[in-house]
């Protein structure tokens, strides 16, 4: 029984590896272009309110990426340590707040740009209906169906 339990486990630490897989790449990707985008020349050309979201997107990202990295870090450190349920448990956390913070960063990306090419209510509707997808999709719907379950 307790060979079942740690194969349970195992899959579960690689199907976690493999979400890690798709996440990763974006959120890196984003952050690299949150990192070159004050040395462009129209940077300075932001305003104080884009500055602010501009900076809370690149931190957001930046977060993301250090709890999409932590199951890594945290597998390497208690190797052989035989406590996998719990690197899990802390695992899918940190996983969720990867999400939240990847959902905030791409957000701010998405109201940063169109603030800086459209007037106010484009630039507000755009970002309102990327955090309701992002809501709606990444969690309501899986919390919806975990209720039902």
């Amino acid at each position: 029984m307790a060979e079942d339990r740690y194969d349970e486990l195992d899959a579960e630490w690689s199907e976690l590896l493999e979400e890690h897989r798709v996440a990763m790449p974006g959120a890196q990707v984003l952050f690299t272009f949150l990192l070159i985008l004050p040395f462009q020349n129209r940077f300075s050309q932001l305003t104080d309110v884009q500055e602010y979201v501009y900076f809370s997107g690149f931190i957001s990202a930046a977060i993301a990426i250090v709890l999409l990295i932590t199951p890594t870090a945290s597998h390497r450190i208690q190797w052989r340590q035989h406590d996998k349920e719990t690197l899990l448990r802390n695992a899918t956390l940190t996983s969720i707040v990867a999400l939240v913070f990847l959902a905030l960063a791409m957000t701010a990306s998405i109201f940063l740009v169109a603030d800086f090419l459209f007037d106010v209510p484009t630039t507000l509707i755009a970002t309102i209906v990327i955090a309701a997808l992002f809501t709606w999709f990444w969690f309501a719907l899986p919390i919806l169906r975990r209720l039902r379950v």
